[in-house]
């Protein structure tokens, strides 16, 4: 029997994935106002982009909190976005005020309540669930430590990360 794509009886091809989102970078964040022990808060300024980049900027302010808040040791990543409420419509336009709060947690998952808000608008509100594992072979601590430590100090800083 041969695998599809190989001219090898049970070879299995490596297919190298590539993703073209379009966008000059894939930080969604402009910048972090505050930081604290449970609740953070965010910058983003869209100019006529899809909704979801929203929840991707939601997402990625969340994944800081919980690295800041473990010490940036440990690999994090969204699990799941539960209860989402989207009050707008298909795309984003201006600056928009980020927060997360640090609702639940145990060893290795954190609950948060994520909003987006354009003035006084809610116009993102969902609860995220984020999930944290150890470093590994495929997640090497010192690269991925060193560089979340430093976009989140260049967020918090007002400085470009690049």
């Amino acid at each position: 029997m041969r695998s599809p794509g190989t001219g090898f009886k049970g070879a299995v091809a490596e297919t190298k994935i590539e993703i073209h989102t379009g966008l000059a970078g894939f930080i969604m964040l402009d910048g972090v106002r505050e930081a604290g022990a449970t609740e953070i808060t965010g910058f983003r300024s869209f100019s006529d982009e899809p909704v979801y980049l929203g929840l991707e900027a939601l997402a990625q302010l969340g994944a800081f909190q919980i690295r800041r808040f473990t010490g940036f040791d440990r690999h994090i990543f969204l699990l799941k976005i539960a209860d989402c409420r989207l009050s707008t419509g298909k795309s984003l336009k201006g600056r928009f005020v980020l927060t997360g709060k640090l609702l639940s947690r145990s060893n290795s998952a954190f609950f948060c309540r994520m909003k987006a808000e354009k003035g006084k608008t809610l116009v993102i509100e969902g609860d995220f669930l984020f999930a944290s594992v150890d470093y590994d072979q495929k997640f090497k601590r010192e690269t991925l430590r060193r560089h979340y430590e430093r976009i989140f100090t260049c967020l918090l800083n007002d400085i470009k990360p690049g």
